[in-house]
């Protein structure tokens, strides 16, 4: 969160300075959410070396930012919003303040600790979803996804025994694990009619294509002597890539 009006900062530097806490409203989302828009902030002046989880102000790019410590090299720290992907790096002399008290709750206590461990899982999980979600970890995951496919197309699994016949919720296993791997077929063939077109056709586009995908593969089994065409099979690969479009088209929609 960049923080704005530098002349304030540049006083609560100088409070800092001569021991002195200072109080602000917050006004960004970067540390959403474990501090929100309008909680009332007290920094105190960074007496220890700050560690690993401390939330401080520190100087960056020229203005101000808040955000929590996520790593110490010797001088060197590094910082992130327990809302953000990306980090920003700054020296010891540039850490100003220390969060003591954020919305009157004291940060050395039990109740600030467990709503950090909150953020931060929420924090790991939504950047595992931007790593492997997002355009580039797509493009990562694409070939080793329809390998795998051809791989599950072609293995004699018929033979290992394992109980695929059981019900799960009314199901059978084996449907739901078709349904399943076929989720995100949609969303990773995307990207090969996006270019720099509209996405929204590119996702049009994918719909029809996964299904043929699922076809394909349901229907080279068809010719293999050791496996077995099922068209129950065939309709759960259609509802998983169905599925997984939906999901696609809600989030496209929503740009």
């Amino acid at each position: 969160m960049q923080v704005a009006n530098e002349i304030y900062f540049a006083l609560a530097e100088e409070q800092f300075a001569a021991g002195q806490r200072v109080r602000l409203t917050l006004m960004g989302t970067s540390m959403v959410p474990t501090l929100r828009p309008g909680d009332t902030l007290t920094l105190a002046p960074v007496a220890a070396a700050p560690v690993v989880g401390d939330v401080v102000l520190f100087r960056h790019a020229g203005g101000h930012l808040l955000h929590r410590v996520v790593a110490v090299d010797g001088d060197s720290y590094t910082m992130q919003g327990d809302n953000c992907y990306t980090t920003e790096s700054c020296r010891r002399g540039d850490i100003v303040g220390l969060l003591v008290e954020a919305g009157g709750l004291p940060t050395d206590g039990e109740l600030w600790r467990r709503r950090s461990r909150r953020s931060l899982v929420r924090k790991r999980v939504k950047n595992f979803a931007i790593r492997w979600l997002g355009r580039q970890g797509r493009r990562q995951l694409r070939p080793w996804y329809f390998a795998a496919l051809a791989f599950l197309m072609w293995a004699p699994l018929n033979g290992l025994g394992l109980p695929l016949d059981n019900y799960v919720f009314g199901l059978r296993a084996d449907h739901l694990i078709h349904a399943a791997l076929y989720l995100p077929c949609a969303l990773l063939l995307v990207d090969l009619f996006r270019g720099s077109g509209s996405l929204r056709r590119a996702c049009l586009a994918a719909l029809p294509t996964a299904i043929a995908v699922g076809l394909l593969t349901e229907g080279v089994q068809w010719l293999l002597p050791w496996r077995g065409f099922d068209i129950n099979d065939l309709v759960a690969n259609a509802m998983g890539i169905t599925l997984g479009w939906v999901a696609v088209a809600m989030a496209v929609r929503r740009r």
